[in-house]
């Protein structure tokens, strides 16, 4: 029975009652509020570990599924290694700086100023993020040092920033030692809010830095910053506060949300810090071939990069795009187990297999194999999983060698361009997409790199040679000694020159037949030049057989689909998602989300075992411009109500507040309001599709 309502009199003086229909449990008694008596582990607060979905329509074992979980962790932090390595070595010396200005403060301060270092990272806010992080730990090593990071979210107002530093600094340095502070200090109860219990804090563990580190600070509040800054500087005699601001625009910007009062209790520095590259970024994650497990694909890299591009995005969006692609391909992808090296048999479940025969890369792989006429072998990796075992294993093996080959000669390319100095030098990025589409070999960006290679004078060779000592094209070293021999036995001081520099060709006019003809015609070479000629053109057959081997099509290795992931739609979704598609699909078919029985979604429209919003959506949609409410609770109640219920006001009661429900949700969307033009009536403020 539906809770009695309660009596005129009594509503009178209450804003509301809770109503509970039938079958509805009343709510729990709020549980007794527990103290904490002992500050919880770091271990003990860990979150709850969320398990791989198993695939192979739910047959994969859980080896298999913990290999994968497994794989993904040891793959995923190997590139964040290097990503950080990146992050630190291009802000290194902002790290430095800024450490050494806090180290010295001391030589700088007085009574009423506070060293204050301004950052300015630009819109990135994971750059000084790792500043901040970094600073603290080179710090750390030379003496003891507390930081507070202040984010605006956190604090608003005086009384909460004060508190939240306080509970900052002596949270972190709370231990068994604590109980041997004074008594006074603990019996003093000061408010939470009063400084002087940092100020005992710093006196009791001889505190030497106390570094307040501001977030997106153009965000914070100026009264709010102002009335910060007053009241750390009147305890700086006591308390050796240190602020860092990271500014993402410019520092005459900031200041103008100070006071001129406050802005003389600063003792600043600028420090302008470098901007990370998400091309040098993603070279460092891509080109290590140390344990690499698979490859992003052209699609899915030009997908990131445009998106990089085209909005003010940072190192930290660019990173979880790609931690998203490695979590794509290993956790939706069974075939990614096949990457583990090497793989026991018994991990080879036989759903495999036929996996791997559904693969276009495997289709193509038997059809060469009829076409060299070895019937034999086709037929066995079509029946015997014994042999499709062996072959998987040697695709696989062969597939990463051929690819590391491939990024090879992208950085050959691209250490070949940098010594060429040539201003229109192709962007790493830029060549790993085509040499991944498998449009590098026969591109112009390789014939222009070999045509200027084969151009080069001696000095310049000497320099590339050398450069390429370490690579693995065959004789660089023996063919870098051979033109330094030719040089020293030159007479000149000029380099030697090729045949093939047109700088050193002429034309040449004759007249035939009263007609005028313009021909080339190539300088005189001196012995010397034409030897180094030789050497030229040896080089250049050495650097077209080495690219003509290593840039392949990557699509038309075998299993290609495992070694290189290029989905772009999973990516779009996450990255760019669509919600207004997928509210008016689950109002229009929830089933396709609930996944239960009468919601079944294969049955779409009118249906009384549907979600009441999603039945009140639906009329919404056969209504016009504006809804009569009245009609349409008509049409809801037709729907909802049921036959075989005897107490027929208890279930328009219950009708009435799903209906109440429904439309309040259907407005809390924007999909209705109230109309302006009747009182009785709705309007329609979105359309479907639109």
């Amino acid at each position: 029975m539906a809770t009695e309502a309660p009596t005129a009199d009594y509503v009178e003086y209450q804003a509301c009652y809770v109503w509970t229909p039938d079958g509805a449990s009343l709510p729990a008694k709020r549980a007794v509020k527990r103290r904490r008596i002992a500050k919880s582990s770091a271990h003990s607060i860990q979150p709850e570990c969320i398990s791989t979905v198993p695939l192979l329509l739910g047959n994969e074992t859980h080896e298999n599924v913990s290999l994968r979980s497994a794989m993904l962790e040891e793959s995923w932090h190997a590139q964040e290694l290097r990503i950080n390595e990146v992050l630190e070595s291009t802000t290194a010396d902002t790290i430095s700086q800024v450490a050494n200005f806090v180290l010295h403060s001391d030589q700088t301060r007085t009574e009423t100023t506070i060293p204050t270092a301004f950052l300015v990272v630009g819109p990135s806010n994971s750059t000084y993020t790792n500043i901040v992080r970094s600073v603290k730990a080179q710090l750390q090593e030379i003496l003891d040092v507390a930081i507070v990071n202040i984010i605006p979210s956190q604090i608003v107002n005086l009384k909460s920033a004060i508190k939240f530093i306080n509970t900052q600094v002596t949270d972190a340095a709370l231990t068994i030692e604590e109980d041997d502070m004074s008594k006074h200090e603990q019996s003093s109860r000061r408010l939470n809010y009063d400084l002087q219990i940092l100020g005992d804090h710093v006196r009791f563990h001889s505190t030497a830095k106390i570094i307040l580190a501001f977030h997106d600070s153009e965000t914070f509040d100026g009264s709010l910053l102002n009335d910060i800054i007053e009241v750390i500087s009147s305890w700086y005699d006591r308390i050796p506060f240190v602020c860092l601001f990271g500014i993402k625009t410019s520092v005459e910007l900031f200041q103008e949300k100070l006071h001129r009062t406050t802005i003389e209790h600063l003792h600043g520095a600028q420090f302008e810090v470098a901007q990370v590259d998400v091309h040098s970024v993603f070279r460092a994650v891509s080109s290590s071939h140390r344990d690499k497990v698979f490859w992003l694909g052209p699609g899915i890299i030009y997908l990131i990069l445009q998106a990089q591009q085209n909005y003010i995005q940072n190192i930290a969006s660019f990173t979880r795009s790609l931690q998203y692609a490695h979590m794509t391909h290993i956790f939706a992808n069974p075939l990614s187990i096949l990457l583990k090296d090497p793989l026991p048999a018994q991990r080879f479940q036989k759903e495999l297999y036929e996996y791997v025969r559904n693969l276009d890369s495997f289709r193509q792989h038997v059809e060469g194999l009829i076409k060299q006429k070895d019937f034999d072998t086709a037929k066995h990796l079509l029946y015997d999983n014994s042999v499709l075992h062996k072959e998987v294993e040697q695709g696989i093996k062969k597939g990463k060698e051929a690819i590391k080959s491939l990024i090879l000669a992208v950085e050959l390319l691209t250490s070949i361009q940098k010594s060429l100095n040539n201003s229109a030098t192709e962007p790493w990025c830029n060549l790993y997409i085509k040499a991944m589409a498998g449009e590098l070999e026969d591109s112009a960006i390789v014939k222009d790199t070999l045509l200027a290679v084969k151009k080069l004078p001696s000095d310049a060779m000497t320099t590339l040679l050398a450069d390429l000592a370490d690579s693995p094209l065959p004789d660089m070293l023996v063919l870098h000694n051979e033109v330094r021999q030719l040089q020293s036995d030159s007479e000149g001081t000029e380099p030697l020159r090729s045949k093939h520099d047109t700088n050193y060709a002429g034309l040449r006019t004759t007249i035939v037949s009263h007609k005028v003809q313009l021909s080339k015609q190539s300088a005189a070479l001196s012995k010397q030049d034409l030897l180094y000629s030789n050497v030229v053109d040896r080089v250049d057959k050495i650097l077209v057989k080495y690219l003509q081997e290593a840039l392949i099509t990557p699509q038309e290795l075998f299993l290609h689909e495992i070694l290189i992931y290029d989905f772009k739609s999973p990516h779009r979704e996450v990255f760019a998602p669509k919600p207004r598609h997928a509210m008016e699909r689950a109002l229009s078919s929830p089933g396709d989300y609930l996944g239960c029985s009468c919601c079944n979604g294969t049955q779409r429209g009118l249906s009384p075992t549907h979600p009441v919003t999603s039945i009140l959506y639906q009329l919404f949609l056969e209504s016009g411009a504006i809804i009569n409410t009245s009609d349409l609770w008509s049409a809801f109640n037709t729907i909802i109500e049921s036959e075989d219920n005897d107490d027929e006001d208890a279930e328009q009661e219950r009708t009435l507040a799903l209906f109440s429900q429904a439309l309040a949700e259907l407005k809390y969307m924007g999909m209705i309001t109230s109309s302006r033009k009747k009182a009785d009536h709705l309007a329609k403020v979105l359309w479907n599709g639109l």
